[in-house]
């Protein structure tokens, strides 16, 4: 909460919000010096500590992130599409029986689902092309802070995105459960 971010600032406490701020911490001269001194861990322990904590973040945001991705390419943007399809068959069909009948409803849903799945298309190419900037990280804490601050945030971009369309296609299209199903069906 807000009220501990402020009093862990009056009281000098550091405020580290994520893994790949906190772990540099732990090889700290300090840190090290006192792990040492009292022979819990040696410095090349704490280092290689480290370094399996740091690799085991980036691993683990890497296949989340590839997971995503495969997702919208498989699922997500075929049930989208089946959707938009069958939308603008009912419009049709609408129109072909009746010519003055209002095809608004399906013409809404289709211009925002057109919308909505050209920025998942988008965020999609922006998370892949974010992914290959990964190998231009010199070290294993640059690749974390890249992790943290440019695949986690487009990542997130992409969720909002999945998240609204969710809320548009028919249930019969969606290929995963709602959370409704979740929390009331399991």
């Amino acid at each position: 909460s807000e009220e501990w971010v402020k009093e862990a600032e009056r009281r000098g406490l550091l405020n580290l919000k994520s893994t790949v701020d906190a772990l540099p911490y732990f090889i700290s001269d300090k840190n090290i010096k006192l792990f040492t001194k009292h022979k819990v861990l040696s410095e090349s322990e704490m280092h290689s500590r480290f370094e399996i904590q740091m690799e085991n973040y980036c691993k683990t945001l890497n296949i989340e992130a590839l997971t995503m991705l495969e997702m919208v390419r498989k699922d997500i943007i075929p049930a989208v599409c089946s959707y938009l399809k069958a939308l603008s068959d009912t419009a049709l069909s609408k129109k072909a029986l009746a010519p003055g009948v209002s095809c608004e409803l399906e013409q809404d849903l289709v211009s925002k689902l057109s919308s909505l799945s050209e920025a998942l298309n988008k965020n999609a190419k922006k998370l892949e092309d974010a992914l290959l900037g990964v190998k231009n990280q010199d070290t294993l804490l640059a690749k974390g802070q890249y992790y943290q601050n440019v695949i986690f945030p487009t990542m997130q971009e992409l969720r909002e995105v999945a998240d609204e369309i969710e809320t548009l296609v028919g249930e019969e299209y969606w290929p995963y459960p709602t959370y409704g199903q979740l929390l009331y069906n399991v």
